[in-house]
């Protein structure tokens, strides 16, 4: 407390230098001259060592005050040629503090629960690639169709793959842009295997500066892979006169391919004026020439002529070897299906832009044998009473461990999507993790983190 009280702007440096198991005045005072500091603060900083230091040896103090007098000698005719030395120290540890503070500032963490990241082993990037399938049983006659599901954002394309295959393989959320990168799902009714390639909502030329180009191009690059193009089309929005997407989409349609299309009008059960409705739909029925199916009127949420839709489907396959095992769904690995289930959960508890800043960072994945203990009752028969006897069993469960970084532009975000007392980040790690034992068939423990990473590539 002395020596910060003597001298403000060197008490770090001495600090530093004080824990050292070696100090003796050749280093402090050398330490010094580097600073540049005035003849003053270094007499009152000779006076607070002595004092910090009464059992120093003599020959110690000697050869200090030898050193001490030159270097009082040298910085008074440093100062008197260079002049406001010491301001310019100052304002040199002062900017050297900001760099540092900032430089912390840009990497912070904030966890549901204390985790050594030693304890992980790091996600394998192969985890996170597509499925690859070898050889593949195939029925006689076998037959496939693939189908992309086109349409505006949350027009309800995962909603109606989901229906189509009875199984959650695309994450489904009242906002939209939730589907981020094409997905493909499958679902087999005896020799026909029905590809679905569901990809994210086409984005209208307004709204290209506010999605990433992957998202913008990839509904458009999924065409050329499909058999038929079933177009989805949002029935409130269309009586709603808010189908700028739609007359988008179609025009492009129009201009640029020639894939065979089915007409389907999703959320039927949402419109009360239905001759508006029918009206709308004959314009887009004339807007594009492929459309050999449809229109045909659905509700993938209330599950109304789903069946009926995937009839038609089914007539529309040609021969052709499957792609995927009759069991399987969707090639998606196990990773990028727990991304989804974990995405799934905040883009449900967040509001506005924020469930669209945040990042995942996959960086543990790891099986581990967790012991178990199960207790039973054995019950025995002896001496005409019945004895009921405890007998406690240890079992090793194989257990998935999963850490995942959930990475934020600013502390503000991290701060909502921790809540309060870090109970949202529970709450998310608690719902994603029952789920993703669901999807896996596996016990599964998640930890999550939030990491806020500023982004600093455009500032000066």
């Amino acid at each position: 407390m002395a020596i910060r009280k003597a001298c403000g702007s060197c008490c770090q440096a001495l600090s530093r230098q004080m824990q050292q198991d070696t100090w003796s005045g050749k280093g402090y005072f050398r330490m010094l001259h580097s600073t540049a500091v005035p003849a003053a603060v270094l007499k009152k900083i000779s006076q607070v060592l002595a004092e910090a230091r009464p059992k120093q040896k003599q020959q110690q103090e000697s050869r200090a005050k030898e050193q001490l007098s030159s270097l009082l000698h040298e910085n008074s005719s440093r100062r008197s040629s260079r002049g406001g030395a010491m301001e310019e120290v100052v304002a040199d540890r002062l900017l050297r503090a900001k760099k540092k503070d900032r430089s912390d500032r840009n990497q912070r963490w904030q966890s549901d629960r204390a985790v050594d990241p030693g304890d992980y082993r790091p996600a394998d990037p192969i985890l996170s690639m597509p499925r690859v399938f070898g050889d593949i049983e195939q029925p006689p006659n076998a037959e496939i169709g693939k189908f992309v599901i086109f349409g505006a954002a949350n027009a309800g394309k995962s909603t109606l793959v989901n229906r189509l295959i009875d199984a959650n393989v695309s994450i489904v959320s009242a906002r939209p842009q939730t589907t981020r990168t094409r997905i493909m799902a499958a679902t087999t009714v005896e020799n026909k295997q029905l590809l679905f390639l569901d990809t994210p909502g086409v984005v209208s030329r307004q709204g290209l500066r506010r999605v990433s180009r992957s998202v913008v191009t990839a509904p458009w690059l999924t065409l050329p892979e499909a058999d038929f193009a079933v177009i989805l089309l949002d029935a409130f929005k269309l009586t709603q006169k808010t189908d700028e997407v739609e007359q988008y989409l179609f025009r492009n349609l129009r201009s640029s391919s020639s894939v065979p299309a089915i007409l389907v009008v999703n959320k039927i059960d949402l419109v009360e004026d239905q001759e508006k409705l029918a009206e709308k739909v004959q314009h887009y029925m004339a807007e594009y020439p492929h459309i050999v199916e449809g229109p045909l009127f659905i509700s993938a949420l209330g599950n109304t002529n789903v069946d009926s839709l995937k009839s038609i489907l089914l007539s529309k396959t040609r021969p052709g070897k499957w792609e995927v095992p009759a069991t399987v769904n969707s090639d998606m690995s196990s990773m990028m299906r727990v991304e989804e289930l974990i995405r799934a959960e905040w883009f449900s508890r967040l509001k506005g832009h924020l469930p669209y800043v945040v990042r995942q960072k996959n960086v543990g994945w790891e099986y581990v044998d967790t012991p178990l203990m199960q207790t039973t009752t054995i019950a025995s028969s002896a001496s005409g009473r019945t004895e009921n006897t405890e007998q406690t069993v240890i079992k090793s469960v194989r257990t998935l461990v999963i850490k995942q970084q959930l990475v934020v532009p600013s502390g503000g975000v991290a701060k909502i999507l921790l809540g309060a007392d870090g109970q949202n980040i529970k709450d998310i790690s608690r719902d994603a993790s029952n789920n993703i034992a669901d999807a896996l068939g596996i016990p599964t423990r998640l930890h999550l983190q939030v990491v806020v990473e500023v982004d600093t590539t455009h500032r000066k």
